[in-house]
Protein backbone atom coordinates (compact mmCIF):
# COMPACT_ATOMS: atom_id res chain seq x y z
CA UNK A 1 0.00 0.00 0.00
CA UNK A 2 1.36 3.41 -1.03
CA UNK A 3 1.03 5.71 1.97
CA UNK A 4 3.28 8.79 1.64
CA UNK A 5 2.42 10.11 5.12
CA UNK A 6 3.27 6.77 6.71
CA UNK A 7 6.59 6.66 4.83
CA UNK A 8 7.50 10.19 5.92
CA UNK A 9 6.64 9.48 9.55
CA UNK A 10 8.69 6.28 9.45
CA UNK A 11 11.71 8.16 8.10
CA UNK A 12 11.30 10.86 10.76
CA UNK A 13 11.07 8.28 13.56
CA UNK A 14 14.10 6.32 12.36
CA UNK A 15 16.14 9.47 11.83
CA UNK A 16 15.22 10.79 15.28
CA UNK A 17 16.15 7.50 16.95
CA UNK A 18 19.50 7.43 15.16
CA UNK A 19 20.18 11.08 16.02
CA UNK A 20 19.48 10.53 19.73
CA UNK A 21 21.78 7.51 19.83
CA UNK A 22 24.62 9.21 17.95
CA UNK A 23 24.50 12.55 19.78
CA UNK A 24 24.34 11.17 23.32
CA UNK A 25 26.86 8.41 22.60
CA UNK A 26 29.31 10.90 21.10
CA UNK A 27 28.80 13.46 23.87
CA UNK A 28 28.07 11.50 27.07
CA UNK A 29 28.56 14.61 29.18
CA UNK A 30 25.42 16.05 27.63
CA UNK A 31 23.27 13.79 29.79
CA UNK A 32 25.04 15.00 32.93
CA UNK A 33 24.79 18.63 31.86
CA UNK A 34 21.05 18.43 31.17
CA UNK A 35 20.32 16.62 34.43
CA UNK A 36 22.45 19.18 36.26
CA UNK A 37 20.10 21.94 35.12
CA UNK A 38 17.39 20.43 37.33
CA UNK A 39 19.47 20.32 40.50
CA UNK A 40 19.80 22.83 43.31
CA UNK A 41 23.03 24.19 44.71
CA UNK A 42 23.71 20.97 46.61
CA UNK A 43 23.43 18.73 43.54
CA UNK A 44 19.99 17.45 44.55
CA UNK A 45 17.10 17.33 42.11
CA UNK A 46 14.74 20.21 42.85
CA UNK A 47 11.56 18.55 41.57
CA UNK A 48 12.14 15.57 43.87
CA UNK A 49 10.93 17.79 46.70
CA UNK A 50 7.90 19.11 44.84
CA UNK A 51 4.64 17.46 45.87
CA UNK A 52 2.95 18.83 42.73
CA UNK A 53 5.53 17.32 40.37
CA UNK A 54 5.33 13.97 42.17
CA UNK A 55 1.53 14.05 42.10
CA UNK A 56 1.37 14.83 38.36
CA UNK A 57 3.89 12.06 37.66
CA UNK A 58 1.83 9.60 39.71
CA UNK A 59 -1.40 10.59 37.98
CA UNK A 60 0.15 9.97 34.57
CA UNK A 61 1.55 6.60 35.60
CA UNK A 62 -1.56 5.31 37.39
CA UNK A 63 -3.92 6.71 34.76
CA UNK A 64 -2.10 5.08 31.85
CA UNK A 65 -1.79 1.78 33.68
CA UNK A 66 -5.55 1.87 34.28
CA UNK A 67 -6.11 2.75 30.61
CA UNK A 68 -4.00 -0.22 29.50
CA UNK A 69 -5.82 -2.61 31.84
CA UNK A 70 -9.20 -1.36 30.59
CA UNK A 71 -8.15 -1.91 26.96
CA UNK A 72 -7.02 -5.46 27.76
CA UNK A 73 -10.34 -6.17 29.51
CA UNK A 74 -12.27 -4.94 26.47
CA UNK A 75 -10.21 -7.15 24.15
CA UNK A 76 -10.64 -10.19 26.42
CA UNK A 77 -14.40 -9.65 26.74
CA UNK A 78 -14.73 -9.45 22.99
CA UNK A 79 -12.72 -12.62 22.49
CA UNK A 80 -14.34 -14.51 25.36
CA UNK A 81 -17.89 -13.71 24.22
CA UNK A 82 -16.98 -13.97 20.55
CA UNK A 83 -18.08 -10.41 19.92
CA UNK A 84 -16.66 -7.92 17.47
CA UNK A 85 -16.70 -4.24 18.38
CA UNK A 86 -18.69 -1.95 16.13
CA UNK A 87 -15.80 0.45 16.58
CA UNK A 88 -13.43 -2.14 15.15
CA UNK A 89 -11.82 -5.01 17.06
CA UNK A 90 -8.48 -4.38 15.38
CA UNK A 91 -8.41 -0.87 16.81
CA UNK A 92 -8.62 -2.23 20.37
CA UNK A 93 -6.11 -4.97 19.65
CA UNK A 94 -3.80 -2.32 18.23
CA UNK A 95 -4.01 -0.29 21.46
CA UNK A 96 -3.35 -3.34 23.64
CA UNK A 97 -0.56 -4.52 21.33
CA UNK A 98 1.44 -1.29 21.24
CA UNK A 99 1.40 -1.00 25.04
CA UNK A 100 2.43 -4.64 25.44
CA UNK A 101 5.23 -4.39 22.88
CA UNK A 102 6.63 -0.89 23.55
CA UNK A 103 6.50 -0.06 27.27
CA UNK A 104 5.97 -3.71 28.19
CA UNK A 105 8.34 -6.01 26.33
CA UNK A 106 10.97 -3.70 24.80
CA UNK A 107 11.40 -1.08 27.54
CA UNK A 108 10.54 -2.80 30.83
CA UNK A 109 11.08 -6.38 29.74
CA UNK A 110 14.39 -6.03 27.92
CA UNK A 111 16.17 -2.68 28.17
CA UNK A 112 15.57 -1.81 31.84
CA UNK A 113 16.66 -5.25 32.99
CA UNK A 114 19.56 -5.74 30.56
CA UNK A 115 21.44 -2.44 30.05
CA UNK A 116 22.19 -1.91 33.75
CA UNK A 117 22.40 1.89 33.68
CA UNK A 118 22.06 3.57 37.09
CA UNK A 119 19.53 6.36 37.51
CA UNK A 120 20.74 9.98 37.87
CA UNK A 121 19.89 10.11 41.60
CA UNK A 122 22.03 7.00 42.11
CA UNK A 123 25.29 8.25 40.59
CA UNK A 124 28.11 10.05 42.40
CA UNK A 125 27.66 13.29 40.44
CA UNK A 126 24.28 13.77 42.11
CA UNK A 127 24.92 12.44 45.57
CA UNK A 128 24.65 8.69 44.93
CA UNK A 129 27.17 5.86 45.00
CA UNK A 130 26.91 4.43 41.46
CA UNK A 131 29.02 5.27 38.42
CA UNK A 132 27.64 7.12 35.42
CA UNK A 133 27.23 5.02 32.27
CA UNK A 134 27.15 6.68 28.82
CA UNK A 135 24.36 5.77 26.46
CA UNK A 136 24.73 2.54 24.44
CA UNK A 137 27.10 1.00 26.97
CA UNK A 138 26.20 -2.09 28.98
CA UNK A 139 26.85 -1.66 32.69
CA UNK A 140 26.64 -3.52 35.99
CA UNK A 141 25.65 -0.44 38.02
CA UNK A 142 22.00 -1.49 38.28
CA UNK A 143 20.42 -4.93 38.62
CA UNK A 144 16.73 -4.24 37.97
CA UNK A 145 14.31 -1.43 37.08
CA UNK A 146 17.21 0.61 35.76
CA UNK A 147 17.44 3.98 34.03
CA UNK A 148 17.55 3.04 30.35
CA UNK A 149 15.04 3.58 29.03
CA UNK A 150 12.07 5.35 30.63
CA UNK A 151 8.97 3.24 31.13
CA UNK A 152 6.75 6.20 32.04
CA UNK A 153 7.79 8.22 29.00
CA UNK A 154 7.26 5.14 26.83
CA UNK A 155 3.70 4.78 28.16
CA UNK A 156 2.84 8.46 27.62
CA UNK A 157 4.40 8.49 24.13
CA UNK A 158 2.67 5.26 23.14
CA UNK A 159 -0.67 6.64 24.34
CA UNK A 160 -0.22 9.91 22.43
CA UNK A 161 0.97 8.34 19.17
CA UNK A 162 -1.65 5.58 19.23
CA UNK A 163 -4.56 7.91 19.96
CA UNK A 164 -3.41 10.34 17.26
CA UNK A 165 -3.20 7.50 14.73
CA UNK A 166 -6.71 6.30 15.55
CA UNK A 167 -8.36 9.71 15.82
CA UNK A 168 -6.60 11.51 12.96
CA UNK A 169 -9.07 10.75 10.12
CA UNK A 170 -12.00 11.73 12.37
CA UNK A 171 -10.59 15.11 13.39
CA UNK A 172 -11.62 18.30 11.67
CA UNK A 173 -9.06 20.42 9.89
CA UNK A 174 -8.67 22.80 12.84
CA UNK A 175 -8.67 19.97 15.34
CA UNK A 176 -5.64 18.16 13.90
CA UNK A 177 -2.98 20.75 14.85
CA UNK A 178 -4.60 21.17 18.27
CA UNK A 179 -4.47 17.41 18.87
CA UNK A 180 -0.88 17.18 17.63
CA UNK A 181 0.35 20.07 19.77
CA UNK A 182 -1.50 18.74 22.83
CA UNK A 183 0.12 15.34 22.36
CA UNK A 184 3.60 16.84 22.00
CA UNK A 185 3.09 18.93 25.15
CA UNK A 186 2.00 15.86 27.12
CA UNK A 187 5.12 13.97 26.01
CA UNK A 188 7.32 16.96 26.88
CA UNK A 189 5.70 17.14 30.32
CA UNK A 190 6.47 13.48 30.93
CA UNK A 191 10.08 13.90 29.76
CA UNK A 192 10.65 16.95 31.96
CA UNK A 193 9.13 15.22 35.00
CA UNK A 194 11.29 12.11 34.66
CA UNK A 195 14.48 14.10 34.08
CA UNK A 196 13.59 16.75 36.66
CA UNK A 197 12.85 14.16 39.32
CA UNK A 198 16.24 12.58 38.72
CA UNK A 199 14.72 9.29 37.65
CA UNK A 200 16.07 9.29 34.08
CA UNK A 201 18.62 10.96 31.85
CA UNK A 202 17.43 12.89 28.82
CA UNK A 203 18.75 10.14 26.52
CA UNK A 204 16.61 7.59 28.43
CA UNK A 205 13.48 9.66 27.88
CA UNK A 206 14.10 10.51 24.22
CA UNK A 207 14.95 6.89 23.45
CA UNK A 208 11.57 5.84 24.83
CA UNK A 209 9.83 8.41 22.64
CA UNK A 210 11.60 7.03 19.55
CA UNK A 211 10.89 3.40 20.50
CA UNK A 212 7.21 4.18 21.03
CA UNK A 213 6.92 5.93 17.66
CA UNK A 214 8.52 3.00 15.82
CA UNK A 215 6.32 0.44 17.59
CA UNK A 216 3.14 2.37 16.81
CA UNK A 217 4.12 2.76 13.16
CA UNK A 218 4.89 -0.95 12.86
CA UNK A 219 1.58 -1.88 14.50
CA UNK A 220 -0.26 0.47 12.14
CA UNK A 221 0.71 -1.79 9.27
CA UNK A 222 0.27 -5.07 11.17
CA UNK A 223 -3.33 -4.25 12.13
CA UNK A 224 -4.13 -2.57 8.78
CA UNK A 225 -5.37 0.53 10.57
CA UNK A 226 -5.75 2.52 7.38
CA UNK A 227 -9.12 0.78 7.03
CA UNK A 228 -9.86 -0.36 10.59
CA UNK A 229 -9.64 3.09 12.20
CA UNK A 230 -12.42 4.41 9.95
CA UNK A 231 -14.87 2.40 12.06
CA UNK A 232 -13.81 4.19 15.25
CA UNK A 233 -16.61 6.75 15.13
CA UNK A 234 -18.26 8.43 18.15
CA UNK A 235 -21.51 6.59 17.43
CA UNK A 236 -19.79 3.21 17.35
CA UNK A 237 -17.95 3.96 20.60
CA UNK A 238 -21.20 4.95 22.32
CA UNK A 239 -22.92 1.76 21.17
CA UNK A 240 -20.00 -0.37 22.38
CA UNK A 241 -19.97 1.39 25.77
CA UNK A 242 -23.69 0.77 26.18
CA UNK A 243 -23.21 -2.89 25.40
CA UNK A 244 -20.33 -3.27 27.88
CA UNK A 245 -22.45 -1.61 30.57
CA UNK A 246 -25.35 -3.93 29.74
CA UNK A 247 -23.08 -6.96 29.99
CA UNK A 248 -21.57 -5.76 33.28
CA UNK A 249 -24.96 -5.10 34.90
CA UNK A 250 -26.64 -8.21 33.52
CA UNK A 251 -29.32 -6.24 31.70
CA UNK A 252 -28.38 -7.81 28.39
CA UNK A 253 -29.22 -11.25 29.71
CA UNK A 254 -32.67 -10.10 30.91
CA UNK A 255 -33.60 -8.25 27.71
CA UNK A 256 -36.14 -9.94 25.39
CA UNK A 257 -34.86 -11.26 22.10
CA UNK A 258 -35.67 -9.07 19.10
CA UNK A 259 -34.46 -11.41 16.37
CA UNK A 260 -33.49 -15.04 15.96
CA UNK A 261 -29.88 -15.96 16.64
CA UNK A 262 -27.99 -16.68 13.44
CA UNK A 263 -25.28 -19.36 13.25
CA UNK A 264 -21.95 -17.95 14.40
CA UNK A 265 -20.08 -19.07 11.33
CA UNK A 266 -22.46 -17.36 8.97
CA UNK A 267 -23.06 -14.12 10.87
CA UNK A 268 -20.31 -12.60 13.04
CA UNK A 269 -21.69 -10.95 16.16
CA UNK A 270 -21.19 -7.24 16.59
CA UNK A 271 -20.34 -5.71 19.96
CA UNK A 272 -23.38 -3.48 20.20
CA UNK A 273 -26.52 -3.45 22.29
CA UNK A 274 -28.61 -5.00 19.59
CA UNK A 275 -26.13 -7.81 18.96
CA UNK A 276 -25.86 -8.59 22.63
CA UNK A 277 -29.63 -8.80 22.89
CA UNK A 278 -29.70 -11.24 19.99
CA UNK A 279 -27.20 -13.45 21.79
CA UNK A 280 -29.51 -13.98 24.69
Amino acid sequence: MNDPLFSRLHVIALTSALAVACIFAAFPGLDLAISGLFTNGQGRFALAGSSLAIAVNDVLRVGLNAFFIAICVIVLIGRGLRLTARSGADNWRFLAGVFLMGPGLIVNGLLKSWVGRARPVQITEFGGEKLFTPMLQISDQCARNCSFSSGEVAMVSTFVFAILVLAWPHLRRRGKPVAAVSGVLLICLSVLLRVGLGRHFMSDALSSVAISALVVLAAYRVFDLAQARMRLTPGALIDDCRTLIAIATGRAARAPSRAPILPEESSPQILSESATVEQH
